[in-house]
């Protein structure tokens, strides 16, 4: 991009990335206190990738491979757009997101828990099987996304909306209580609602 310098070719701990593009092959490195801001990453292979301590303000991942990225050691993402990424079985546990986007993306398997999430979009990406357990959601859409077979086991929800989204077995569902959903998810999420309110579910076969 125009004014944007190339990205390093390696991670390296206590780096900082200002306006910066980066298209690189960064899988399995791993660096600690990285910061970024003002950054594009395109078509970047970030896969197995573990990120301690990440800082990101202002940055854009658009088409990148990110399966199996791990961001711990309290990461703090603002501002930032995922776009079209791949993001299965990525793990974003205990991460601080603000104003936080994800579009077309598949996050399949993601390690959510203890998310502290607020101004968040999910917007037509696959979250099936991913793990929110006592996650804390504060004014968080979540459009047209699959969320069959997630955990949402402690979580706390504040303002989220979940309408579009396919919500079938659903694990912890209680814990949606409060949550925006459309009168044709009341159906979907019965059973999931069965569960965790401890209801056995038979069916009559008496006659």
């Amino acid at each position: 991009m125009p004014g944007y310098d190339p990205a390093p070719d390696e991670l390296v701990d206590d780096d900082v990335w200002s306006m910066v593009e980066a298209t690189g092959d960064y899988v399995g490195q791993r660096a600690e206190g990285i910061e970024m801001g003002d950054v594009v990453v395109r078509g970047g292979r970030w896969s197995g990738a573990v990120l301690e301590g990440l800082r990101a303000f202002d940055v854009t991942f658009e088409d990148c491979d990110l399966s199996g990225l791990t961001l711990h050691e309290d990461p703090v993402l603002q501002t930032v757009t995922f776009r079209r990424c791949r993001l299965d079985g990525a793990t974003f546990a205990g991460a601080r997101l603000r104003d936080v986007r994800f579009e077309g993306c598949a996050f399949g398997e993601g390690n959510l828990r203890m998310l502290d999430a607020e101004r968040v979009t999910f917007d037509d990406t696959v979250l099936t099987g991913a793990d929110f357990h006592a996650a804390k959601l504060h004014e968080v859409r979540v459009e047209n996304c699959d969320l069959r077979g997630s955990d949402w086991t402690k979580a706390r929800l504040q303002s989220v909306d979940l309408r579009g989204s396919r919500l079938e077995d659903l694990r912890g569902a209680d814990a949606l209580r409060g949550a925006t959903v459309d009168s044709a998810q009341v159906v979907s999420l019965a059973l999931s609602f069965a569960v965790a309110l401890g209801l056995n579910v038979v069916d009559d076969d008496s006659g």
